[in-house]
């Protein structure tokens, strides 16, 4: 192959491997692009194995009598046709002449469409023939040299698997649609049997269904049909359907061609009482079965005036229904459509939840990749001829729908490409748009609701909400997807024919977009959602440069306790690694052995979530190694202490909307939350019975069940828990399971307390004076901390801490406060601890206080000033660890005296939302904010 040619096949292999099951259209088109390249023959055809039928379908064709060649289809294992001698020996077949076949039946077929050639080659996949394809010439003898068909052969040994594939799934589709006809007959028969039951004068009932045609005239088909007289049964549904063509039938006075009512009589019942009389009767009603009369009740959509089914009710004699039979016909015609509607779709229904759940447990690299898949599985299940998914963004301060950048990247999705080309950007808007720019996406994505175009030929000269992609297109439904209220895309399917899109198909998408709308948001808030990680570097990120023993991160390790903590998480943290690697392998099934867990034990303040932040930060930097820099292990922290009953339940599992009071919507716990990564939940010793019950179930095998909900969901995380407590007591009280305390106990490490390692406290409080020094520097300031002296390292050395690390960070904060220059020395620091110091350098609880009063003044003054947020200046310090609990108590109060007396006016002078706003994302700020004071903070 010339260059160019090795170029495109590249891209053709590339783009092949991309496909996913749902892509059979785009993977055939492909399949023909390429051998039209390797071959330069223009005529293909190919068939598929289809046991549904037990035949080899014609599943795509280039070339003349295109159509006729798709009608015609091969018995799966017969002589006297090529195509099936080839599926069934896998043997390729070359006929150079197409008087060289054997039988006459194949050769009148060859000779009809014009074949005068052909190349015959199995499609063979794990050692059987799912198919064939066949090159063809309209002269004989003109067929491609050996080289290039072994080329092909070579092409289709690696496309022919990615077929398969589709082919199974797309005739699983078909079956799933297959059984919903089926139970939709089988309901329809009850009811029409039902009604000759009902009233004795009845010799014959049947519902009718509308089913396209093959042209764009509509047909009214047989649903089901019950009589007393099966020969009755039989002959009227020889017919099968009922054509709606202008003069075609009797319905056809009243419906036109494309369904929808033409005589108005029929918008409600109609009674006829002379069947024999009608000039546009089919004689066989009256003529063969004696029927007579006809009830006919119209069952419509009420907007489009189209109908959904018709219910004819026959007698064998002029009858007359009374009033009261009239009614319990209609009450009966309503209740028919009702059944069909509801137990028809359920098995497709079952097969969209299970597609899309699926769908959502796979990792995608990216946000395009993971709505392709979506969009062609919707196309597959609705069976849409074409299709898009365009995102929300903003741009200059107005909402568009974007599908692809100006260059052609894809920003959303689209589907059988030679389609749909060139999406530009579309303004979001209705009516108050011009008409040039308006578009059924746009009006979808502006009212938030479903929207569809029966026919885009009739909108031209309508509302003109149809903005033309091609003029193949006849038909049109858009859905946007939300989540909380807010549009975050609109998907938008095509048919090339029009009235295609039904009740169902709407309510497939409405599912398909309520089950992907969390993901989405998800996915498209991602830089959001690293803030953890980002203060997790924080933490962990900090080294003091004069400081020579940190050990791993920033773990400071000169006693033998702490060198423990190292070793520990340098043993532990690889084979943990390994094992959340696996959970990026969908075809990994592992439940059966539980999760891994590691508890840290520990005095309160001893540093157990800096040992989780540096757990995490190393299996991080591993993560990252192996699936790359821009991709961060998820994470989520909790306490439990800051919840209880209910809330604790939620905050882990999640709960279904309604669940408990202020419950407004379906809420993922932080367990789904943080799926294929970490979670650290501090004071899991004060974890609720209810809590620990479904915490041992999690563990044991990943499954979960959110608050008022009944559906098992599934996550997969590391679990790292943490407690002051001593378990050992909780058991022995009854108040901690003993069977949980194993399961998470499996790796423990115990945090030594300060006491316990004084030969790391100099080096300690070198660093944390480091981090305090970078917050509370003052203005003109050198960069540099303060120098502790070596009489205060001793000073600081010597002392019992209680309090731990939290202690000794206290007692930095106050030297820093309270020294006088650019040094801390002993006499400083035994100031700071409360021992006797020289006079000048008394302090007492008021000036403690009052510097505590000063410091929330200068914090309150930077958040009304504007230089600062609540988020920046409490919320971040106090989740950190750089300001106390009684500092943002402080902070409350001022606030309280210059106005702020209620929970929505603090909200507003801290600056951390409008509580008056009606914006979700402003709601949820709110909420935020409040459940930080009530629960954290714990305000009164």
């Amino acid at each position: 192959m010339d260059e160019i040619r090795t170029a495109r096949m590249t891209e053709l292999t590339r783009k092949l491997l991309s496909y996913g099951k749902e892509n059979l259209e785009d993977i055939l088109h492909l399949l023909v692009d390429a051998t039209t390249l390797l071959t330069r023959q223009n005529r293909c055809r190919i068939y598929l194995e289809d046991l549904t039928a037990g035949r080899l379908t014609c599943a795509a064709v280039t070339g003349p009598h295109a159509e006729e060649i798709r009608a015609q289809s091969f018995p799966i294992n017969s002589e006297d046709f090529l195509v099936s001698r080839v599926y069934t020996s896998q043997d390729p077949a070359l006929l150079t002449d197409i008087d060289q076949l054997d039988s006459p039946k194949a050769r009148a077929i060859a000779a009809r469409l014009e074949i005068g050639a052909s190349c015959h080659l199995p499609l063979i996949h794990q050692q059987r023939a799912v198919g064939v394809l066949c090159l063809d010439s309209g002269r004989r003898g003109q067929l491609p040299g050996d080289a290039e068909i072994e080329e092909l052969r070579q092409f289709l040994l690696q496309a022919t698997p990615v077929l398969d594939r589709a082919r199974k799934y797309h005739q699983q589709i078909l079956l799933a649609r297959e059984i919903d006809t089926a139970k939709s007959q089988q309901a329809a028969l009850f009811m029409v049997r039902s009604a000759v039951r009902l009233i004795d004068k009845l010799a014959l009932a049947s519902v009718l269904v509308p089913r396209p045609g093959e042209s764009e005239d509509r047909v009214l088909e047989i649903l089901a049909s019950y009589s007393p007289d099966i020969a009755v049964k039989r002959l009227y549904e020889d017919e099968k359907q009922i054509e709606l063509g202008t003069g075609r039938s009797l319905l056809s006075r009243y419906i036109h061609s494309d369904g929808t009512i033409r005589d108005e009589k029929l918008l409600k019942p109609i009674y006829i009482e002379n069947l024999p009389a009608q000039t546009l009767q089919k004689r066989y009603l009256t003529d063969q079965m004696g029927l007579q009369s006809l009830y006919v009740v119209p069952r419509l959509d009420p907007h489009s005036r189209r109908v959904r089914c018709l219910v004819n009710y026959y007698t064998a004699e002029r009858y007359r229904f009374s009033p009261f039979e009239q009614g319990l016909l209609e009450a009966h015609a309503e209740m028919a459509e009702r059944v069909i509607q509801e137990i028809g779709g359920e098995h497709m229904e079952i097969q969209v939840l299970a597609e899309i759940n699926a769908l959502l447990q796979e990792k995608y690299e990216n946000l395009p990749s993971f709505l392709n898949r979506v969009l062609a599985k919707a196309t597959e299940l609705i069976g849409a001829d074409t299709g898009s998914i365009a995102l929300v963004r903003e741009r200059e301060g107005e909402r568009w729908l974007v599908v692809e950048e100006n260059d052609g990247t894809l920003t959303g999705a689209k589907i059988k490409e030679w389609l749909k080309r060139n999406i530009p950007p579309i303004r979001i808007g209705a009516e108050e748009l011009p008409a040039e720019e308006r578009s059924l996406t746009g009006l979808a994505a502006a009212t938030g609701r479903e929207q569809l175009i029966t026919d885009t030929r009739e909108e031209t000269g309508g509302r003109g909400f149809y903005r033309e992609i091609t003029t193949d297109i006849r038909s049109e439904l858009a859905v946007p997807v939300l989540h909380d209220d807010e549009v975050l895309a609109v998907i938008c399917l095509d048919s090339l024919r029009p009235w295609y899109f039904t009740a169902e198909h709407r309510q497939i998408l409405q599912i398909i977009q309520r089950m992907i709308s969390r993901h989405l948001f998800d996915l498209q808030r991602i830089e959001q959602l690293t803030s953890e990680v980002e203060q997790l570097r924080s933490d962990v990120g900090y080294r003091d440069p004069s400081i020579h023993s940190y050990r791993l991160g920033n773990i400071i390790g000169n006693a033998p306790r702490a060198r423990e903590i190292v070793e520990f998480i340098q043993q532990v943290t690889p084979p943990i690694f390994n094992r959340i690697t696996l959970w990026h392998k969908t075809d990994v099934e592992e439940a059966t052995l539980g999760l891994p867990s590691i508890l840290i034990t520990g005095e309160t303040g001893s540093g157990k979530e800096f040992i989780f932040n540096n757990i995490f930060s190393r299996l991080n930097e591993m993560y990252q190694g192996r699936f790359g820099r821009r991709r961060e292990l998820p994470v989520k922290k909790t306490n439990i202490a800051a919840y209880s009953g209910e809330l604790t339940y939620s905050e882990l599992f999640g709960h279904k909307r309604g669940a408990y009071t202020g419950a407004h919507t379906d809420r993922q716990g932080i367990l789904e939350e943080a799926h294929g990564g970490v979670v650290f939940l501090d004071e899991i010793g004060d974890a609720d019975p209810k809590t620990q019950v479904q915490l041992l179930r999690f563990l044991d095998n990943g499954g979960f069940v959110r608050l008022g909900d009944n559906q098992t969901r599934y996550a997969r995380v590391l679990l790292i828990a943490a407690t002051n407590k001593d378990l050992g007591r909780l058991i022995e009280a009854g108040d901690f399971r003993e069977d949980l305390y194993h399961r998470l106990s499996e790796l423990t490490i115990e945090v030594p307390s300060l006491n316990q390692r004084r030969e790391d406290i100099p080096d300690l409080a070198t660093h944390f004076l480091g981090r305090l020094y970078r917050i509370y520097r003052r203005p003109g300031e050198p960069a540099e901390p303060p120098m502790l002296t070596r009489g205060a390292r001793e000073e600081l050395a010597r002392h019992h801490y209680s309090g731990n690390i939290r202690e000794l960070r206290s007692i930095l904060v106050r030297a820093l406060f309270f020294r006088e220059g650019h040094k801390i020395d002993e006499q400083l620091i035994r100031h700071t601890l409360g021992r006797p110091r020289p006079a000048k350098s008394a302090t007492s609880r008021q000036t403690t206080r009052r510097l505590t009063e000063e410091l929330a003044e200068q914090i309150l003054e930077s958040i009304t000033s504007g230089q600062e947020t609540f988020w920046s200046a409490l919320y971040s310090p106090y989740s950190e660890n750089r300001i106390t609990r009684d500092m943002v108590l402080a902070v409350l109060n001022l606030a309280r005296r210059q106005g702020a007396t209620s929970m929505p006016k603090l909200a507003g002078l801290l600056r951390a939302c409008d509580p008056k706003s009606d914006r979700n994302e402003e709601r949820k700020t709110f909420f935020r904010f409040k459940n930080f004071l009530y629960k954290t903070i714990r305000i009164q």
